[in-house]
């Protein structure tokens, strides 16, 4: 079963979850992902911002983008990035990352040089930002 709501409708999508757990003795799971600026639908693997326009990506950046929202707040290092999403167990050379997080920047984020969702966190890795930036 696929439920869709919108941002403002927050109290009956909590009441609905609540009530579906209830009677059907199981957990929900969150198929899509809104953020302010973003909607995330890892069924269709698209992307689409406020304006409507989708934002074309790679497999692996919608990968790397999906993994990141559905953790937001967690960090992450470069080793257990390359090791999540493109499943090496040794990470290749950790420029390429920061490459790579530099052009999924410039494709989702509104100012890619003061960014919103994905953050760096120095010295240690990534993090898809829990808190919503206007």
């Amino acid at each position: 079963m696929i439920i869709e709501f919108c941002d403002n409708e927050e109290n009956i999508y909590s009441q609905t979850i609540e009530w579906l757990s209830k009677q059907l003795c199981a957990s929900p799971i969150i198929i899509q992902g809104k953020m302010r600026g973003l909607n995330i639908n890892p069924y269709n693997r698209t992307v689409v911002d406020d304006s409507g326009k989708n934002i074309q990506l790679t497999a692996k950046e919608f990968d790397l983008l999906h993994f990141l929202f559905c953790h937001k707040g967690q960090v992450f290092t470069k080793e257990q990035i390359y090791e999540i999403v493109w499943g090496y167990n040794n990470a290749p050379d950790a420029s390429n990352l920061s490459s790579f997080i530099r052009k999924l920047r410039l494709k989702i984020e509104p100012h890619p040089d003061n960014p919103r969702y994905i953050i760096t966190v120095w010295g240690v890795g990534y993090k898809f930002s829990e808190k919503e930036k206007p």
